[in-house]
């Protein structure tokens, strides 16, 4: 069991979230939009377009299913309750 935010995506991963907006996962909290603009997180739920190349039916179908509800505010809560952290002024 791999124990981080986002345990789902790998790094390099690319997606398209909710409204259509295409990002690049380099980390739990290290999003890329393609086009640049605010806001900096995506929004649920996202699509994978690439893994590597063509990501299986498999990993498709799992990133689909946990991000079919919630959010990245979600995420970054439910990662602080597991890992037993406080509130932090550095989030994301």
């Amino acid at each position: 069991m791999l124990f981080r935010p986002y345990a789902f995506l790998e790094t390099g991963d690319e997606v398209v979230d909710h409204d259509g907006r295409a990002w690049r996962f380099d980390g739990p909290w290290d999003w890329h939009p393609f086009d640049g603009r605010q806001p900096t997180i995506p929004t649920w739920p996202l699509a994978l377009l690439s893994r590597n190349g063509d990501p299986t039916h498999e990993d498709t179908t799992t990133v689909a299913r946990q991000t079919a509800t919630g959010s990245h505010e979600e995420e970054w809560q439910r990662w602080t309750r597991l890992a037993l952290s406080g509130p932090s002024s550095d989030r994301p």
